[in-house]
């Protein structure tokens, strides 16, 4: 018994319609199995009253006035019956009237646990700051419709609901959901609970027919499902259909269905467990061992079809004892416990744990308060530990209610199967929001039946053909996302799986293969000895550069003749020898390029450049002056006698070191990675590191080459026994304009084929130095020996 209570603490339940008369034997099984617990509340007793609302909003404010005074509604805000006031409130109303009952007990600060209503509006605790659930919300449901079509790749979607409580809410939650796994909803239509069945199957009808949806998500209530079954059943067949149902508390009714139209669909509904004991419970349950319950009369009237002894008798039935076996009502050994119902009995236990919890506690006020006054100030106090209560029940569930007072619900996935003239669910998978994230939807394909209409199984639901991989989608302005078209990726780009949103971009050293579904490593692209391009390049280098040695060599066995002595015979050995190291520097230009080379490539050709240019400006200048020395009182001879030329070599040479040395003190040449400039390759080139010194080079270069240009053109009139200024000037014309058309054709050049060009360059210029110069003179020397005397001079 309650503690210094001269009553019993009571838990109320209101009921509606007597077809439900499990849910009071689940009431009566938690509330007897409670008071035999030693354990739990040890010296109490629970007691209920049961109200009828009868689907009447009017009853139910009745009811809850009576649960609170004692007596009636015209009692209100008074403790008429304190022996008869109730602790807390269970209800199994439609969500209206749990609302509405809710609305009423929050001014109290009066506990009310729902064990039918999943209108969302409940999870409001500053509407609702006393409401408690043990039935589904529906706060995951959405959550779980979007794993079960993203596993099928279902993006293609239809809504039927009803129009009842949250609906709205709850539809845009799911609207919400199923954007995120890339789905779309292609029509929602809500029907009114009060329009008639031909009208809800018309627009039931119209919406599939204007749409290409193959899967249907319909939301309601148990009698919202048992209805639009129903109606699937006067519908003629829709092939390739599938419907989502989201029955949380009438789905085991839908065996009613022997229709091929349902076989195959699928429906979320609250894991239920089978609670110990209540089968055999229920089976017992009689009007001898319960003789004052009121509806237990009537179900034994209905179902038995007989008249109770002492009981009022109606002449058209029989007799019977009253110990009549309840069991034969159920399937297999009684009256099994419904998903509905179990939502029921975990209420009444967390009822007693809250109020176990509570009477454990000190209470500060006990020596003040009267007996008859705890049944005010225990519900206020059995409120906060509501809260927190957790336990588990005697199936082995942990129940507790989170921050919006509602208990986190396991959803099991049915499979609704036809076959053999009757219909069964077939559990193939579970929801389970506690799980870890991505792993909450567990789901075995093969133990689902799917319809035999179905030209694919799984059936597919999307607006569009899946791309493949190499392609991405493009969605149309004013279209749903799920409806797009498929363009390639472009290049550079890969997409590997199916529907890519976006291709991806290949790592700098890769690029796409063909298809565009996977990156491959780019090729290596630098001018290599063992490629045609280079080996003929080798050939060239190599051929000049004998070419200039036999000259070379020719023109130190013909050393004292008169052409080789003409014009400085030193600058003409130092000339040839430059010209070689400049064929032979090209070489340098070819292969894997590394720090050495690139260091070595642009220093030597500088250098052995300007030596050149510099002894071809040095004997252009020995002709000048040699003219010039003739003249009377020309100081000129004496700066002959002291070789002017070779130190204008010299200079001109140190001048270029000093420029080369600040280049690579500061920002040498490097080897370099181009992955952009050609497609699919990575070219593996020598950066100059300073652009500007580089073109430093190439001006001083070009400066010396304009120099002796100009000086040699202005000398080509000068009587000359060999006509070397008009050589000179006629060298220095192609090594000017070969190295003009170089800048424009390097720079637009990409990779080996840059290198190539200044390769060609450097061949080029140098073959017309050793041309113009020296041919005319190993001419001579071989084929006129005649010329090259010195009587045919003084001739001359």
């Amino acid at each position: 018994m309650y503690p210094q209570a001269q009553c019993d603490c009571s838990t109320t339940v209101l009921k509606y319609g007597f077809q439900n008369y499990l849910s009071l034997l689940t009431l009566v099984y938690a509330v007897e199995e409670i008071n035999a617990n030693p354990v739990l509340l040890p010296n109490v007793s629970l007691g209920f009253h049961i109200y009828d609302s009868c689907d009447d909003g009017v009853l139910v404010t009745n009811g809850a006035f009576g649960a609170l005074s004692g007596r009636d509604a015209s009692a209100a805000n008074y403790n008429c019956e304190p022996c008869r006031r109730v602790i807390a409130i269970i209800d199994d109303l439609p969500s209206e009237m749990s609302k509405q009952m809710g609305n009423l007990l929050k001014i109290y600060k009066h506990p009310q646990i729902s064990a039918g209503s999943r209108d969302g509006f409940l999870s409001d605790r500053v509407l609702f700051p006393s409401t408690y659930r043990t039935v589904a919300s529906g706060a995951h449901l959405h959550i779980a419709i979007s794993r079960l079509l993203k596993h099928f790749g279902w993006t293609w979607i239809g809504v039927f609901s009803m129009e009842e409580g949250d609906s709205v809410g709850i539809i845009k939650r799911l609207q919400e959901e199923i954007a995120k796994q890339g789905g779309c909803i292609d029509f929602v239509v809500f029907m009114p609970t009060v329009a008639r069945q031909d009208q809800i199957l018309n627009k039931v009808q119209e919406s599939l027919r204007s749409s290409s949806v193959n899967v249907i998500v319909f939301h309601g209530s148990a009698k919202a499902h048992f209805n639009i079954g129903l109606l699937i059943q006067q519908m003629p067949p829709v092939h390739g259909k599938v419907w989502i149902f989201t029955d949380e508390l009438g789905f085991e009714k839908w065996y009613y269905f022997n229709t091929v139209s349902l076989n195959g669909n699928l429906a979320f509904v609250p894991h239920k467990q089978e609670i110990p004991g209540f089968r055999d419970f229920s089976s017992k349950a009689n009007p001898e061992r319960y003789p004052e319950d009121y509806f237990l009369k009537h179900v034994w009237f209905w179902n038995f079809q007989c008249n109770l002894p002492h009981r009022e008798s109606y002449n058209l039935f029989g007799n019977c004892t009253g110990k009549e076996d309840l069991g034969i009502l159920g399937d297999h050994g009684g009256p099994r416990l419904r998903a509905k119902d179990y939502p029921i009995y975990n209420a009444v236990y967390a009822v007693a744990y809250a109020l176990h919890k509570a009477l454990s506690s000190p209470h500060p006020k006990r020596s003040r308060v009267r007996d008859a006054d705890i049944g005010v100030y225990l519900p206020i106090k059995l409120n906060r530990y509501l809260r927190s209560v957790h336990f588990t029940n005697s199936a082995g569930e942990d129940i507790f209610f989170d921050e919006n007072g509602d208990v986190m619900v396991v959803y099991d996935l049915l499979n609704l199967v036809y076959s053999g003239n009757r219909s069964r669910t077939v559990q193939v998978g579970r929801f389970n929001p506690l799980a870890p994230a991505g792993e909450e939807l567990t789901l075995d394909d093969s133990l689902i039946t799917w319809n035999r209409d179905f030209t694919k199984t799984p059936p597919q639901s999307r607006c569009s053909e899946p791309c493949d991989p190499g392609y991405r989608k493009l969605t149309s302005d004013g279209k749903q996302i799920c409806c797009y078209s498929c363009i390639r990726c472009p290049e550079g780009e890969v997409s590997n799986q199916k529907d890519a949103d976006q291709c991806l971009k290949c790592p700098a050293d890769k690029w796409p293969n063909a298809r565009r579904d996977q990156c491959i490593p780019k090729d290596l692209m630098y001018l290599s000895y063992q490629e045609l391009l280079g080996a003929v390049l080798v050939f060239i280098a190599l051929s000049f550069a004998l070419l200039t040695t036999l000259v070379l060599g020719l023109f130190i066995k013909f050393r004292e003749t008169v052409i080789v002595k003409a014009n400085n015979r030193d600058l003409s050995y130092a000339l040839l020898i430059s010209l070689m190291l400049c064929f032979l520097c090209s070489l340098i230009f070819i292969g894997r390029p590394k720090k050495v080379t690139c260091v070595l490539r642009q220093v030597i050709f500088a250098i052995t450049f300007t030596v050149s240019v510099s002894s071809i400006l040095g004997k252009t200048l020995t002709v000048v002056m040699a003219f010039q020395a003739t003249k009377p009182g020309s100081k000129l001879r004496t700066w002959m006698t002291y070789g002017l030329s070779n130190y204008l070599v010299i200079f001109c040479s140190t001048i270029q070191a000093i420029i080369c040395t600040i280049w690579l003190s500061i920002t040498p040449p490097f080897p370099s990675f181009d992955t952009h400039s050609v497609i699919g390759q990575i070219i593996l080139e020598c950066n100059e590191g300073s652009i500007t010194a580089f073109y430093c080079v190439l001006g001083y270069l070009a400066f010396l080459g304009s120099l002796c240009f100009f000086v040699a053109f202005l000398a080509r009139t000068l009587p000359d026994s060999f006509n070397e200024a008009k050589f000179i000037t006629f060298s220095m014309l192609v090594f000017c304009s070969v190295w003009i058309s170089f800048i424009p054709t390097y720079l637009s050049s990409k990779g080996k084929y840059m290198v190539a060009v200044e390769i060609f360059a450097i061949l080029a210029s140098t073959a017309g130095l050793l041309g113009c110069i020296f041919i005319p003179k190993c001419y001579i020397i071989l084929l006129r020996p005649d010329m090259n005397t010195k009587g045919h001079v003084s001739r001359r």
